[in-house]
């Protein structure tokens, strides 16, 4: 087994298109990035590439600072196994910085047990996919684009919703001038009953995806949960996307909250891939 490293982020894609588009979903963090930075040299900071076995790809894998290195295999290959551990001692010896792991779980404990600096685990996740969406009852309440007057309660929503599924504080004035240009694209939904009080929101991603879209900060505040508003949030979301020719929508979802991912699983979506979420110590 060896390891290939692309000189462009663009080449990663172009090489391995087809184990991209049978495991799109899951490969979705490393498509973002690498479709962001399409044309730029690789180097320690921007780094792509592959282990490869007999001219097979076994293990996918992406390193995008800040971000985290991110990997991809097919799932139940134990070839991916030692790729990891392949991987983990390339990077000790280039002395390649990472901040972390994006990965299954079984993949991220092969890699750290290569790997000698202590982790922890910043979010445990799902990752889940809708093709068919299945409609839920209805509610007395109607989704439409946010606009620039939503921006502070978006802003204060989004550092609610980090608050809550990561522990972690946003900062107020990134987070706001994030929102304004998710809101200028259209990304953002907002549900408001009829006394226009709103009480629900969902945002697609900035990352591209070929065949479907990535849906994120899904957040309702806890005085309106149990009322079905975030469920017709994402399936007013997912509805329009697939009309507009996708094959399926996807988020990622806390492991430790059964109770919220039951919400999705009723409107259609499929749990494909668990995906830990690893960060250094010293990051």
């Amino acid at each position: 087994m060896n390891i290939k490293i692309y000189k462009t982020p663009g080449e990663f894609l172009e090489e391995n298109k087809a184990f991209l588009k049978r495991f799109e979903a899951v490969c979705q963090l490393n498509l973002g990035n690498a479709a962001a930075h399409k044309d730029e040299p690789c180097r320690g900071d921007l780094l792509f590439g592959r282990c490869e076995e007999e001219g097979r790809s076994v293990l996918l894998f992406g390193n995008t600072l800040p971000y985290n290195l991110c990997l991809n295999a097919i799932p139940g290959d134990p070839a991916a196994l030692s790729a990891a551990v392949l991987l983990s001692e390339y990077l000790q010896k280039e002395s390649i910085e990472i901040t972390g792991v994006n990965a299954s779980k079984m993949l991220c404990n092969v890699f750290f047990s290569a790997y000698s600096k202590p982790y922890r685990v910043r979010a445990a996740m799902d990752i889940m996919v809708l093709e068919e969406l299945i409609e839920p009852p209805a509610v007395s309440a109607a989704v439409r684009k946010a606009v620039p007057d939503d921006l502070e309660l978006l802003t204060a929503w989004a550092c609610a919703f980090y608050r809550e599924a990561l522990r972690e504080e946003l900062e107020p004035e990134e987070t706001r001038e994030k929102f304004s240009g998710m809101i200028q694209n259209g990304r953002v939904y907002l549900m408001e009953t009829k006394d226009k009080t709103p009480v629900s929101m969902a945002a697609t991603v900035s990352r591209a995806l070929p065949h479907g879209v990535g849906i994120n900060f899904v957040y309702t505040p806890p005085e309106h949960r149990g009322k079905g508003y975030c469920q017709n949030t994402v399936a007013a979301l997912c509805r329009e996307k697939l009309g507009e020719g996708y094959d399926y929508c996807t988020l990622f979802v806390d492991k430790a909250n059964p109770i919220s991912n039951r919400v999705y699983e009723k409107i259609g979506f499929q749990i494909i891939e668990d995906n830990f979420d690893c960060r250094l110590k010293e990051a």
